[in-house]
């Protein structure tokens, strides 16, 4: 928040900015799995670039690869749903129960 009237940021956690390759498949058809790449980062979501953003309330599983190093292999595995789609991406809200794995 910068003070400015109108400017307030209503999202209650903080976003890291992170370009983090994204596996994303619906949960209705798990046909088709999308390789997207995240704008930002929180706790409880995510920003995903996208030319043809999914619809709001589409229910999504999604595997976010971490760069940790190249000897390590991380992965945080999550269920969400699409809260709000833009010209450019889709916002993801995350469900509560996600894991995040180090290989």
């Amino acid at each position: 928040m910068n003070g400015q009237p109108g400017s307030e940021d209503r999202r209650g956690l903080g976003r890291f900015q992170l370009r983090l390759r994204s596996l994303i498949q619906r949960l209705k058809d798990r046909e088709e799995i999308l390789e997207l790449y995240t704008r930002d980062v929180s706790s409880n979501g995510a920003f995903f670039f996208a030319e043809n953003p999914l619809p709001i309330d589409t229910s999504l599983s999604m595997t976010l690869f971490l760069p940790v190093g190249e000897s390590v292999k991380s992965k945080i595995s999550v269920e969400g749903m699409v809260i709000r789609s833009e010209n450019d991406g889709m916002a993801v809200r995350f469900a509560p129960n996600y894991s995040l794995v180090a290989n």
